[in-house]
């Protein structure tokens, strides 16, 4: 896995790359994305692949060295295809709906808590409808950068993190969760 740092990362023919210095700007059919690299690392751009080499032999220049990889990595593949989260609303009464530049959640609070998103992410809310659940509500989370929408996934889902006995709040779609057991439960088996 460390020898990928290495690896050159060949860019695909609907995506344009231009390197200035430190500077990395990637254009594709969804948008485009900047970014600076950091002075431990130096990027080249050769016959359609960008390779990161060091600037230096040290162990953290090789380290930021497979981060930058990684980080161009995601960059293209975000102006190509795009990065999907989505957050699943659980509990009674519990709810979404979109507001101007934002949502507001419906959540157990006395007021409801309105979170407001960049332009950079789109999303989407639909209820589904569960038998052992009650009515779920997805929120789906669109956008090219990856960085930023799981830093806005992070933040709704904090408002109300689900609970550990009944998992009523707000999760990832794919977040596996274990139900604890009750005082009641406990003390009966004794």
């Amino acid at each position: 896995m460390a020898k990928l740092r290495t690896k050159p990362i060949l860019i695909p023919e609907k995506v344009n790359v231009t390197v200035n210095g430190q500077e990395l700007n990637v254009k594709g059919p969804l948008g485009e994305l900047k970014m600076k690299a950091s002075d431990h690392v130096r990027l080249e751009l050769k016959d359609n692949t960008i390779t990161v080499h060091t600037a230096n032999g040290s162990k953290l220049a090789q380290g930021i060295q497979g981060t930058t990889r990684t980080l161009i990595l995601n960059m293209i593949k975000g102006v190509t295809e795009g990065y999907t989260k989505t957050l699943v609303i659980q509990g009674t009464g519990y709810r979404a709906q979109p507001v101007s530049g934002g949502i507001q959640l419906f959540v157990g609070y006395t007021r409801p808590v309105t979170v407001h998103l960049p332009p950079e992410i789109k999303f989407e809310i639909q209820t589904v409808k569960s038998a052992d659940k009650g009515d779920l509500t997805h929120i789906i989370l669109k956008s090219i950068d990856k960085q930023l929408l799981g830093d806005i996934a992070a933040k709704i889902r904090k408002i109300r993190p689900p609970d550990p006995y009944k998992h009523k709040g707000i999760r990832y779609a794919d977040e596996v969760l274990r139900k604890k057991v009750g005082k009641r439960a406990v003390g009966q088996t004794s």
